[in-house]
């Protein structure tokens, strides 16, 4: 058998719908199977499973307990704490689930200006640099990615012509995917606004009017709002319209910058940002250089595209480069690559990223496993229960929080707001205030993190300097687990007097 013949063979293989699935399945489990089931992948994620928690037992957020985060992401924890002491590996199974449903999405889009092989490895990239870029566990983006490459689908079948529905009904459908994805970030804005004016520009294209053009668009920006007036809407009816406004708008905007906590940390943000920068422009270019690949399909490639530079745009603008904000770049970057497949040459370029992203990936991982796992968590709930007590975390991870019996000390547990200086002027409370309220109350124990210093750019000192007044006078530490690699490890105190 010829090469050329073994690889037409191949590429029908891949064609296959069974096969590609299955191998993206595949990829899914690899980048994952290194940390699930353990419960220290990402402070976030913590945090909204004790609140989905919290809300079986009847709070409700931004009234009860605190975060500026759509409801959303609330919701579909509260579903993943219905599986009770198998809620980590449930949600963890859940977002492997998400992770492997987009990356099919993104072959899909990607099949449309690629040839099988590049929009598979489109899928591979995605799955890949979401684990090592603090993806590898239910962050929003995971669960949110899949509506937005989904919206996106949507618009290039149309493009493609291979839609059944007409232009009015393709964006009446996407512009609702992304309606439900604003309950889960709100971010995401930036792109369905960037969807919602091409679609204008399409329908203009297409020969409507400037009055079917704004027609369209006000029903369309009509069904993107939808579910956020329907949670305005039940927040407004049972009188707490006031704590949502808050907490979804105003917070957002009195929120200051993330300071980098080290000169390290700084360098590695911006380090982080080129590396997004460098491979965007790194596929723009080569993109360029190779333009005869999508000649057969330019409409929809330079809207691929823009939505990529869009995506971009969203991310750069809020000035705070940590890995887990990269995490919606991803679909676009990859799908907007993969056509690079069809010349040996820019193909080297598809290759070194899942190369470079995989090994990243396990290094990430490693990491992880290496710091913390199961047994760490059952070693404090230990600690934690002898006897059972009340617990304030300041600033320790929020699964350990969620793993004992809750004591309503606050309406702000999450371990980033009271004890950081971004927060001191977004909570709408003064936060030496509250905290000087919560240690009124004697809890038994106090979780503080094992890297904690008055010195730390990002530790709110006021309310530290209360804390550690407190902890002088009437705690001893009882247990201490070491800060490791990028986890900080955690102190618990016990009241003695």
């Amino acid at each position: 058998m010829s090469y050329n013949s073994f690889r037409d063979r191949l590429a029908r293989s891949l064609d296959s719908k069974y096969v590609a699935y299955s191998l993206l399945f595949v990829m899914a489990i690899l980048t994952r199977f290194m940390v699930f089931g353990n419960p220290f992948i990402f402070a976030d994620e913590e945090f909204y499973m004790l609140v989905g928690g919290r809300m079986l037992h009847g709070e409700l957020p931004y009234v009860d307990i605190w975060d500026r985060k759509p409801i959303g992401i609330f919701l579909l924890y509260e579903l993943f704490h219905l599986f009770g002491p198998y809620r980590i590996w449930a949600y963890q199974a859940i977002a492997l689930l998400s992770a492997w449903a987009t990356s099919i999405l993104c072959m899909k889009v990607a099949r449309l200006i690629a040839p099988v092989g590049g929009a598979l490895c489109a899928g591979c990239l995605y799955l890949v640099w979401i684990a090592n870029s603090q993806g590898c566990g239910g962050q929003t983006p995971i669960f949110y990615n899949l509506l937005v490459v989904w919206a996106i689908l949507l618009v290039a079948r149309f493009m493609a012509g291979q839609a059944r529905l007409t232009l009015f009904q393709t964006g009446a459908g996407v512009m609702l995917l992304f309606g439900i994805a604003l309950q889960l970030k709100t971010s995401v804005v930036f792109e369905g606004i960037y969807v919602g004016l091409f679609l204008m520009g399409l329908t203009y294209q297409q020969g409507g009017t400037l009055k079917q053009v704004m027609g369209h668009a006000i029903i369309w920006c009509g069904l993107a709002l939808v579910p956020t007036l329907a949670v305005m809407l039940f927040y407004a009816l049972d009188g707490h319209f006031q704590e949502w406004w808050f907490a979804n708008t105003v917070s957002i905007f009195l929120k200051k910058p993330i300071p980098a906590a080290s000169l390290h940390q700084w360098l590695h943000n911006v380090y982080w940002c080129l590396v997004m920068l460098g491979i965007l422009l790194g596929t723009t270019v080569l993109r360029f250089l190779f333009r005869k690949q999508t000649a057969h399909c330019q409409p929809l490639s330079l809207f691929l595209g823009g939505w990529a530079w869009t995506a971009f745009a969203g991310f750069a603008l809020f000035n705070t480069f940590t890995k887990h904000y990269s995490l919606p770049l991803y679909p676009a970057f990859f799908i907007t690559a993969a056509p690079l497949w069809a010349s040996p040459f820019s193909r080297l370029w598809l290759v070194l990223l899942l190369v470079w992203g995989g090994i990243r990936t396990y290094d990430t991982e490693k990491k992880i496993n290496r710091a913390s796992d199961l047994s760490t968590l059952r070693q404090a709930v230990s600690r934690l229960s002898s006897p059972v007590g009340c617990v304030f975390n300041y600033d320790t991870p929020d699964i350990l929080l969620d793993s004992v019996p809750y004591c309503h000390l606050t309406r702000f547990p999450f371990s980033a707001h009271l004890s950081a200086d971004t927060e001191r002027d977004a909570l709408g409370i003064d936060p030496v205030q509250e905290t000087e309220a919560i240690l009124a109350q004697k809890p038994l124990y106090i979780l503080l993190s094992a890297d904690d210093t008055e010195h730390d750019m990002s530790i709110n000192r006021d309310t530290y300097a209360v804390l550690t007044r407190e902890l002088k006078q009437h705690y001893e530490m009882i247990y201490e687990h070491p800060p490791r690699y990028a986890f900080s490890g955690f102190i618990i105190y016990r009241r003695i007097r």
